[in-house]
């Protein structure tokens, strides 16, 4: 963007004041664009776990030492980076398999209130086997799972269930009182609407849900986003901040096997 031709040189104090702040708006930015590039832990385990933490932050020239056992997930701007101790890694390097967002990973990320999904059928020559899928978007709720989950649609949330080889019901009861109010899936169907009309969605509202299919039934508390997130980043930053583990959880499920892939496509 051009300099305004009109605009006097700033002087004395106010010329301090100018320079640090033009200093930390080139620092924000970035020189090059690249020296300030941030690489964001989106999960760790291992005894090292404490020193990388989901949600901490690194720049580009940063490295890692890992010990044995130790194995971290690292959302970069490429894509994902697994990195596997005992060794010390320079996120400089382009080592440690990556992914990029494909077509089926925005999806993934993505809440367009679909009410379809891939049922995960495999039909052989002489019977038919029913593989247990993943759920397909981060953002239906899977009955069960508890904990806090983010919403980003509250007026098109949808519920999913793995096992979808029957018809089934869910009970979703309301601790404040007790009232209990039931949904129904059809047979092959793993997909159902939350009941808005009843069950209001709002932020920190709580129930417990017990699907018929379920083994125990599991606490849900709501955290309603102002907004969806607008990228793979934003959407890990989200789910690390407000809690929403069995979403994050499920996010680097599919990090990580779409990783796998491109390591064996490549």
């Amino acid at each position: 963007m051009p300099l305004d031709k009109n605009l006097s040189v700033p002087s004395g104090k106010f010329a301090s004041r100018f320079a640090k702040a033009a200093l930390g708006f080139a620092l924000l930015i970035g020189v090059g664009g690249t020296a300030m590039a941030q690489n964001m832990v989106i999960r760790s385990t291992g005894p090292s776990a404490s020193s990388y933490p989901a949600g901490k932050k690194m720049t580009n020239d940063a490295k890692i030492s890992l010990k044995a056992q130790d194995r971290v997930t690292i959302l970069t701007k490429s894509g994902t980076r697994v990195l596997k101790g005992p060794g010390t890694y320079s996120l400089a390097q382009g080592s440690g398999a990556t992914s990029t967002a494909s077509t089926r990973l925005s999806s993934f990320i993505n809440n367009r209130g679909s009410s379809r999904a891939r049922t995960g059928a495999v039909r052989g020559a002489t019977s038919d086997a029913v593989v247990t899928p993943n759920n397909p978007n981060l953002w239906f709720l899977d009955v069960t799972k508890g904990g806090k989950f983010c919403v980003s649609n509250p007026t098109g949330l949808v519920v999913w269930r793995p096992d979808y080889t029957g018809s089934a019901t869910a009970s979703i009861v309301e601790p404040s009182n007790g009232k209990v109010t039931e949904i129904a899936w059809r047979k092959g169907n793993p997909l159902k609407a939350w009941p808005k009309d009843v069950l209001p969605v709002t932020d920190g509202a709580s129930y417990r849900l017990l699907g018929s299919s379920a083994e125990q039934a599991v606490d849900v508390s709501f955290v309603v986003l102002p907004s969806e997130p607008a990228d793979l980043d934003e959407t890990a930053e989200v789910l690390i901040e407000n809690g929403c583990t069995s979403q994050l959880d499920l996010l680097v499920e599919t990090l990580d096997a779409a990783s796998e892939q491109a390591a064996n496509q490549g």
